[in-house]
């Protein structure tokens, strides 16, 4: 069952946010979360491949540790590891502390999430499922990719 939520929209500029994980999904959230000037700490046991030259502070280490250890600093917590243990002990954590959280592998184990998103810098279209089906909502914003030009605004 989905939880009910809304769609919103709220600046990141001057968040804190932890991302543990650095793989595909955590990337690219880890990237939105840059551009939108979040200050963003990594925390990994994997390859980097330049991360920290975008400007995210970069932990090696056990995310969970770090986390139980760090968790005031943070405003926001994306749990994006390959583990699915492991985001919902981070997730739990997060949101026992209040923490905004994301995880990458449980809708159920979020309170925010990050919307499939078209961007034609004069406006912004977002498309969510509530994260039942984030394929799902890809899809839908593919469509209106075709349908939307840029340069009709």
């Amino acid at each position: 069952m989905v939880k009910k939520g809304v769609l919103l929209y709220f600046k990141t500029e001057g968040m804190r946010v932890l991302v543990v994980g650095s793989g595909n999904i955590g990337r690219r959230k880890i990237f939105k979360l840059i551009n939108g000037g979040a200050d963003v700490t990594v925390v990994t046991k994997g390859r980097l491949d330049g991360i920290e030259s975008f400007g995210a502070k970069i932990e090696i280490g056990d995310g969970l540790e770090y986390l139980s250890k760090n968790i005031d600093q943070f405003d926001m917590v994306v749990a994006a590891t390959n583990d699915p243990e492991l985001n919902s002990k981070i997730s739990k954590l997060a949101m026992h502390h209040r923490k905004l959280v994301n995880s990458v592998t449980s809708s159920e184990e979020c309170n925010i999430m990050f919307p499939a998103i078209l961007d034609y810098k004069k406006f912004q279209i977002g498309v969510t499922t509530g994260g039942s089906d984030p394929k799902l909502a890809k899809r839908v914003k593919e469509k209106l990719s075709q349908l939307i030009k840029p340069e009709e605004f």
